[in-house]
């Protein structure tokens, strides 16, 4: 039933997109702002291991459910299950904002170009193309790992707790960081995300090894193993941003091969599809990762 809760989220994601939750999760919002005005919340939030105590009573919660209805029925598990995961997908459509973000290129619409690039780009936004597009790509490489593969992945793993619980932590840091809380917090939050991210990344690499240029993913990631990024936080984007664009054959070898006229205006350069490519890459990657999940439901109905 595994296999079948994954492709029916995947088909109301990317088919059934009128059907598609918002993803806006208030109730986190709610949860997380009784937290920072309560001072045992914050005491807790203050320890390295509070982050995870903290988010116990819903996942506590969402693994009652889980059980609950596992033994009332399959089809009420299984659409337990579809809506747990559709919510933990995202938050965005990734596909959805990528193909904006060129069709908005494509019209010279620069303004709207930048707001959608600024969602992507692990920096500051480039001025001039194609620096702008490869900026956005190597965000779709390193996105996807987050808003698909790795709520799929505990997803697989524990069922709609595990995919819930990776969106929590993910939800956890980012409202820390917005909300500019004291530096040990954000830290604690950074450490239990590359707890949470660690798997996945290197699942969705080794995809990109499998569904894109295997010889330079293997580089890529013997150069990262030599020279990890510093920090907790950045360890998965680096490895991401590394293999994801040497799957890529349209993606430059040096990107500063590209900034020999830095002043030109966006639109007046010929610009590679490496966002188009980028695209193709996480959807066949996740199709073989599908294709995986199947082939393991399989042998484990008929085991």
């Amino acid at each position: 039933m595994t296999f079948l809760t994954v492709l029916l989220a995947l088909f109301f994601e990317r088919v059934l997109q009128q059907h598609r939750p918002q993803r806006r999760h208030p109730w986190f919002e709610a949860y997380f702002r009784r937290l920072t005005t309560a001072s045992f919340a914050q005491w807790l939030l203050a320890k390295p291991w509070g982050g995870a105590v903290t988010l116990i009573p819903p996942l506590a919660l969402i693994a009652w459910l889980q059980a609950f209805f596992g033994e009332i029925a399959d089809p009420v598990a299984l659409t337990f299950g579809v809506v747990v995961l559709l919510y933990s997908l995202g938050p965005g459509d990734l596909g959805d904002r990528a193909e904006n973000f060129i069709s908005a290129r494509d019209e010279g619409r620069g303004d709207l170009a930048d707001s959608i690039a600024g969602e992507f780009c692990l920096g500051e936004v480039p001025t001039a193309e194609p620096q702008r597009s490869l900026a956005v790509a190597r965000g779709v490489v390193v996105s996807a790992a987050r808003r698909l593969i790795g709520p799929i992945f505990w997803f697989v793993v524990f069922g709609a707790v595990g995919a819930a619980a990776y969106r929590a932590i993910q939800l956890l840091a980012e409202r820390q960081q917005d909300e500019s809380c004291p530096p040990e917090m954000e830290c604690h939050s950074d450490k239990l995300r590359h707890i949470a991210d660690w798997a996945p990344a290197r699942i969705t690499a080794a995809g990109y090894a499998i569904a894109g240029n295997f010889d330079a993913v293997a580089h890529a990631w013997r150069s990262f193993e030599q020279m990890p990024a510093e920090g907790p936080l950045d360890e998965s984007e680096h490895l991401l941003a590394l293999t994801g664009t040497a799957a890529l054959d349209t993606f430059p070898d040096d990107i500063a091969e590209t900034a020999d006229h830095p002043d030109e205006p966006i639109g007046s350069a010929l610009v590679p599809p490496v966002v188009e490519d980028a695209l193709a890459l996480v959807w066949r990657s996740l199709a073989m990762w599908v294709t995986v999940i199947a082939g393991g439901s399989l042998v484990a109905a008929l085991a």
